[in-house]
C-alpha cells in the first residue's frame, strides 16, 4: 500500500511538473444562422448555438518537441423552424476533438514526426476524408521527399460531430439519439501518401492510397457490406510569378471492377495587392454514367449551398473566387459557383447558380466577428436557400 502511495505521488508531481509549463489557450464562440429555403422567405429555420473549447499543449522535454496536444470542447444549440411551433430542438455536444501525443526527431536526411491517440486527417483531395479518428501516424519530410501513412478506428468518435457515410452514400444516425455523445459507425481506416516536392519545373507530385473496412463497435449501426478504397494524383505548382494552379484525380472502388471518379481543378493568381487572390475552379463527381459508377466519399461533405445538401457525388461545378484584406484586420471574401447534376447517360441538368460572401473583422487581437452570406439560386425552388450566419469568438 506504501509503494502505491509512493508511485502515485512520484506521478502527480510529474504531472504537475507538465501541466505548470503547458500552453493553454480558451475560446468562446456564439454563432447566429438564419436559412430560408424556396423563394419565399417565409418559415425561416433559425439555429443558435455558443461553444466553449480549451487547447492544451504540454511539453515533455525542453525543446518542445515531444508534447501531448488536446482540444476539448463542450457546445449548446438551439434550431428553431418558424411556423412550427412543435419542432424546436435543443441539444449539448461533449467532444474530445483532438488528443494525441507527437514527436519530432530530426536527422541529417529530414524530419520524422509521430502523432498517437485522436487525430485530424484531411485527404488530397479534400472530399473523400476530412475528420478525426483514433490511431496513429507517421511522417517523414525532407526536401525532395514527403512519405506519410496512418491507420485507425472510427468507431469511439461522436456522431453529433461527425458524419460518415456509408458506402450508399447515406448517413446513419441511431434511433434514439443520447445526450452529449452518440458513437459512429466503426471502421478501420488506413492510407499512405507520398510526395515528391518541386520534382521538375517546381512543380509537386503526390499520390495517396485510402482505405476502408466495416467493422465492430460500440454503436448499434447496421453492417457495411462493402470497403471502399480510392486513390488520387495531384499536381500543383507555379506556372508563372504570382500564378500557379492544383490538379488532382481521385478513383473509387468497393470491388475494384466498377469505379467512381472525382476530379479538381483550380488556377489561383496573388497579386501583390492588400495579400488579395483570384482563383478559378471547377469539379466533378461522377454519377451513374459511361465507364464510371457514382463517386462516394467516406467523410460527409456537402458539395453546394443548395437547401438539398448534396454530397460529392453526380455532380459538377465551376465558379471563381476572390478575396482580400482591404484595411488592417479586416478580411473580404467574394465567390460564384453553377452547378450541374448528373442524373442520366444524356446530358447534365442545369442545377443552379450560387453566390457568396464573408468579412471576417478583428475587432480586438482577441476577438474576431464574421459575417457569412449565401444565396443557391435553383433550378427548381425547392432547392433555393438563402443563408444569414453571424459569429463572434473571444480567446483567452
Amino acid at each position: 500500500m506504501n509503494m502505491k502511495k509512493y508511485f502515485a505521488v512520484i506521478l502527480f508531481s510529474v504531472f504537475s511538473v507538465f501541466a505548470f509549463s503547458a500552453e493553454l489557450s480558451f475560446f468562446l464562440g456564439d454563432n447566429t444562422d438564419l436559412k430560408f429555403d424556396g423563394e419565399e422567405y417565409k418559415e425561416p429555420r433559425l439555429k443558435q448555438s455558443e461553444a466553449f473549447s480549451a487547447l492544451a499543449k504540454i511539453p515533455f522535454n525542453k525543446k518542445g518537441t515531444t508534447f501531448l496536444f488536446l482540444e476539448a470542447s463542450l457546445s449548446h444549440s438551439y434550431e428553431k423552424i418558424f411556423g412550427d411551433h412543435e419542432n424546436s430542438e435543443n441539444e449539448f455536444i461533449a467532444d474530445l476533438n483532438v488528443l494525441k501525443f507527437s514527436s519530432i526527431m530530426e536527422c541529417s536526411a529530414g524530419k520524422f514526426f509521430l502523432d498517437a491517440g485522436r487525430l485530424f486527417l484531411p485527404d488530397l483531395s479534400q472530399s473523400v476524408f476530412a475528420q478525426s479518428l483514433d490511431g496513429a501516424s507517421a511522417q517523414f519530410s525532407a526536401s525532395w521527399l514527403d512519405v506519410s501513412a496512418f491507420g485507425g478506428y472510427t468507431g469511439l468518435l461522436n456522431l453529433k460531430n461527425i458524419s460518415i457515410m456509408n458506402s450508399s452514400g447515406y448517413e446513419w444516425t441511431p434511433d434514439d439519439e443520447n445526450d452529449f455523445y452518440d458513437f459512429c459507425a466503426p471502421y478501420i481506416a488506413g492510407g499512405v501518401k507520398i510526395s515528391f516536392p518541386y520534382l521538375l519545373f517546381n512543380q509537386t507530385i503526390s499520390l495517396e492510397g485510402l482505405g476502408f473496412w466495416d467493422t465492430e463497435g460500440p454503436a448499434d449501426s447496421p453492417k457495411d457490406e462493402d470497403n471502399r478504397f480510392y486513390g488520387t494524383l495531384r499536381l500543383d505548382g507555379p506556372l508563372a510569378p504570382m500564378l500557379f494552379y492544383g490538379l488532382s484525380g481521385t478513383a473509387s472502388s468497393t470491388d475494384f471492377s466498377d469505379f467512381g471518379f472525382l476530379g479538381r481543378a483550380n488556377i489561383s493568381l496573388f497579386p501583390d495587392f492588400k495579400s488579395s487572390s483570384v482563383t478559378i475552379s471547377a469539379s466533378y463527381a461522377s454519377g451513374d454514367r459511361g465507364p464510371f459508377v457514382p463517386f462516394i466519399g467516406f467523410t460527409q461533405i456537402t458539395a453546394c449551398l443548395s437547401a438539398d445538401e448534396p454530397i460529392y457525388s453526380g455532380i459538377s461545378k465551376a465558379g471563381l473566387f476572390a478575396s482580400i484584406v482591404p484595411i488592417d484586420k479586416l478580411y473580404c471574401a467574394v465567390g460564384g459557383d453553377a452547378v450541374f447534376l448528373d442524373r442520366d447517360d444524356n446530358a447534365f441538368d442545369y442545377y443552379g447558380f450560387q453566390v457568396y460572401g464573408n468579412a471576417k473583422y478583428y475587432l480586438f487581437s482577441d476577438l474576431a466577428l464574421t459575417l457569412f452570406a449565401s444565396h443557391f439560386s435553383g433550378d427548381s425552388s425547392d432547392s433555393s436557400r438563402t443563408e444569414i450566419a453571424l459569429n463572434a469568438v473571444i480567446s483567452f
